[in-house]
C-alpha cells in the first residue's frame, strides 16, 4: 500500500490528459508531472486515495530518460504552470495528444472513429498573439508573470517563449515604468493594490495594450506611452480597464483609452479592428487551418444558412456571407453583437447577416422557420465548459424535425466527449480533426462534423 510521502521508483507507461506521466505500482495508478512514457523516475507520493487506488507524486529524478525528452526552452518550465510539454519533442507531443483524444472519446462517448493526425503548428514556440500577464511583487518590486501551478502566487518572468519577440521588451518596459512610479500590485488576500493584469493582443504587427487596474487613476501614463513607442512605434493603442471586483475575472466592465489609433487590419481576408475585447484564436497559423477546414465542410453558396450559436463578434460567418450565404449570429453579450453589426458593415455584407443578442437555447427554436429550403449548418464553438444539457436536448429535438449539419469546434476534449454522448440524435462523420492550437500545453482544438441519424 502506497503511503503519503513514500519514495517510489516508477516505470512510466502512459501519458495523461494534462501531460502527466502515468505509472502503476502496488495496484495503484500513479500520476507524475513532467514524466514521459518509457522513463524510469524516482518520485515522492504527495497525495494518495486508497479507495480509488490512485496517487499523485512529484518527480525527484529521471533515472532513465525517454529519447523523446528534450531540454525545455524556458527556465520557468514546471514552475509557472503555463506549459505541460516543454520537455518533450514536438512530434511526440502531437502523438500523445492524438492518443489522449482517441482514448477520451472512446471512454466517455463510446466513439471509436477515424481521427486524423494532429494538424501541427508551424512553430511550437512564438505562436501566441495574446498575453494575459499578472502583476505581482517580489522583494518590494513590481514583477510580471503567470500564476504558479494551482496557486495565486505570481512567478516572475523576463520573457515567455510561447509569445512573440515583443514579450521581453514589453515586460521590461512595463515593470520599469511601474517601479519608477512606485506603484503597487493588487493582492487577492488583502484586496488592495492598483495593478492587476497586463493584457496584450498583437495582430499583423498592431498591438492592443491594456493595463487592468482597480482604478482609472494611474500616474505617468505619458511615461508608459513613451516606453511603448520604443517597442511598437505607432502601431499600438493603450487603454485602462477598471476592475475593482474581488472575483477572478481579468477585464473589468469599464474601459478608457489613454491612446487610441486606427487599428483596422486584414485577417484572413476579413477587415477587422484590433481592440481590447476582440476575440481571435491565439495561434494565427492554426486559426487559418481550422477555418479552411470549416469552410470546406460548409461549402457555402447562395442557398447556405449558417447559424453560429456562440458567435462573439461573428468573425466565423464573414467568409460564408462573402460567398453569398445567409448568416445568423447568436451571442449573449450585447456589446459583442453591436461589434458584429459594425464588422459586417465594414466588410460590406450587412445584407447577409442577422445578429441576435440572446441565449442560444432561447433563440434557436425561433429560427427553425428560416431553415426551410436552405442548406443549413449549425455551428457551435462553446467555451471550455462545453454546451449545456438543455442545449444538447434542444439540438436532438431539432434534428428530428429538420435536416441540418452540426459542426462542433472544441477546445476541451473532456467536455467534447461528454457533449458527443449527449448529442444522441447525431452521428460523427469521420474524420475527427484535431489541431494543435496550443503547442507545449495539454490543450487541443478539435473540429467535428455531425449529421442527424
Amino acid at each position: 500500500m502506497i503511503q503519503p510521502y513514500a519514495y517510489l521508483e516508477l516505470k512510466i507507461d502512459d501519458v495523461g490528459m494534462e501531460g502527466e506521466g502515468i505509472a502503476h505500482a502496488e495496484e495503484y495508478t500513479v500520476f507524475v508531472p513532467f514524466a514521459l512514457p518509457g522513463e524510469t523516475v524516482r518520485a515522492q507520493a504527495v497525495t494518495v486515495n486508497h479507495r480509488k487506488r490512485i496517487a499523485f507524486a512529484r518527480p525527484i529524478k529521471i533515472l532513465s530518460a525517454s529519447p523523446d525528452r528534450i531540454k525545455p526552452a524556458c527556465p520557468a518550465f514546471g514552475v509557472c504552470g503555463g506549459c505541460d510539454y516543454m520537455h518533450a519533442d514536438y512530434a511526440a507531443e502531437l502523438k500523445f495528444k492524438r492518443q489522449n483524444l482517441a482514448s477520451i472519446l472512446k471512454k466517455n462517448a463510446g466513439l471509436d472513429t477515424d481521427i486524423s493526425d494532429v494538424v501541427p503548428s508551424d512553430n511550437p514556440l512564438g505562436y501566441r498573439n495574446k498575453a494575459q500577464l499578472v502583476f505581482g511583487e517580489k522583494d518590494g518590486k513590481i514583477v510580471l508573470g503567470f500564476y504558479r501551478e494551482r496557486t495565486r502566487t505570481v512567478k516572475a518572468l523576463a520573457d515567455c517563449p510561447l509569445h512573440g519577440v515583443w514579450m521581453r521588451p514589453l515586460i521590461s518596459a512595463v515593470t520599469d515604468w511601474a517601479n519608477r512610479n512606485k506603484l503597487s500590485a493588487y493582492s487577492s488576500d488583502t484586496r488592495s493594490g492598483l495593478l492587476r493584469h497586463l493584457v496584450v493582443r498583437v495582430l499583423d504587427g498592431f498591438a492592443s495594450v491594456t493595463i487592468v487596474a482597480t482604478s482609472f487613476s494611474i500616474p505617468d501614463t505619458d511615461g508608459l506611452v513613451a516606453a511603448l513607442d520604443k517597442i511598437f512605434g505607432e502601431r499600438y493603442s493603450l487603454g485602462i480597464s477598471e476592475n475593482s471586483s474581488s472575483g477572478g475575472k481579468i477585464m473589468g466592465d469599464g474601459y478608457r483609452y489613454v491612446l487610441k489609433r486606427a487599428s483596422d487590419i486584414i485577417v484572413d481576408g476579413v477587415l477587422v479592428e484590433v481592440g481590447p475585447y476582440s476575440f481571435f484564436q491565439v495561434n494565427d497559423h492554426i486559426r487559418k487551418r481550422v477555418y479552411e477546414r470549416l469552410i470546406g465542410m460548409v461549402s457555402p453558396c447562395e442557398n447556405t444558412l449558417f447559424v453560429d450559436l456562440y458567435a462573439g463578434i461573428g468573425l466565423t460567418g464573414i467568409p460564408i456571407a462573402k460567398a453569398g450565404g445567409r448568416v445568423i449570429n447568436v451571442e449573449i453579450v450585447p456589446e459583442a453583437v453591436r461589434d458584429a453589426d459594425k464588422l459586417y458593415a465594414a466588410n460590406g455584407v450587412s445584407d447577409k447577416v442577422k445578429n441576435i443578442a440572446g441565449d442560444a437555447a432561447d433563440v434557436l427554436p425561433r429560427l427553425i422557420p428560416e431553415f426551410s429550403g436552405r442548406d443549413v449548418t449549425v455551428y457551435i464553438d462553446p467555451p471550455r465548459k462545453g454546451i449545456s444539457s438543455d442545449m444538447a436536448k434542444l439540438l436532438n429535438t431539432l434534428a428530428a424535425e429538420s435536416d441540418f449539419k452540426l459542426i462542433y469546434l472544441s477546445c476541451n476534449p473532456a467536455t467534447l466527449s461528454r457533449d458527443l454522448k449527449l448529442l444522441e440524435a447525431f452521428e460523427v462523420v469521420p474524420p475527427v480533426i484535431p489541431f494543435d492550437m496550443f503547442p507545449r500545453t495539454a490543450n487541443l482544438e478539435t473540429l467535428i462534423y455531425l449529421q442527424g441519424k
